[in-house]
């Protein structure tokens, strides 16, 4: 569980999960002052939540609608998917592993790249470069 917060002194707002010392935007120290704006349930919708919360008040209603809704968190990924966010990640058949931790946070897939990486070298799809980075081989 996630909650939205807005700072006394900046008025930006940014999500924490639990307590939180300060601002990241300005640095203010997090007092009782702090304000609540929303809750969420996931990373995902949290980052549409703090997006809002920023807005323009004048513009929130409009923009809810048109951003997009929070992905749907796949927590047992078929080995299909797994396989279509590594070839997402490669460009020229090179594998980064912050690519596919983005390729599999896009899909809502909670497994690090590092496991799905191991699993991939393990299965004879991917071999590791001298550089942390990995050929994708099919």
């Amino acid at each position: 569980m996630y909650t939205v917060v807005r700072c006394s002194n900046c008025e930006r707002c940014w999500g924490i999960m639990g307590k939180t010392r300060k601002c990241p935007h300005c640095g203010t120290a997090a007092g009782d002052d702090i304000q609540i704006v929303s809750i969420a349930e996931n990373a995902s919708e949290l980052q549409r939540e703090v997006a809002l919360a920023n807005m323009p008040e004048s513009l929130r209603e409009e923009m809810r609608d048109k951003l997009p809704k929070a992905i749907e968190i796949n927590e047992n990924p078929s080995a299909t998917l797994l396989f279509e966010c590594i070839r997402i990640a490669a460009i020229d058949d090179i594998v980064e592993l912050d690519r596919l931790a983005g390729a599999l946070r896009g899909k809502g897939i909670t497994i690090a790249a590092e496991d799905v990486a191991e699993e991939a070298i393990s299965q004879g799809l991917l071999i590791r470069r001298n550089d942390d980075t990995y050929l994708l081989l099919q």
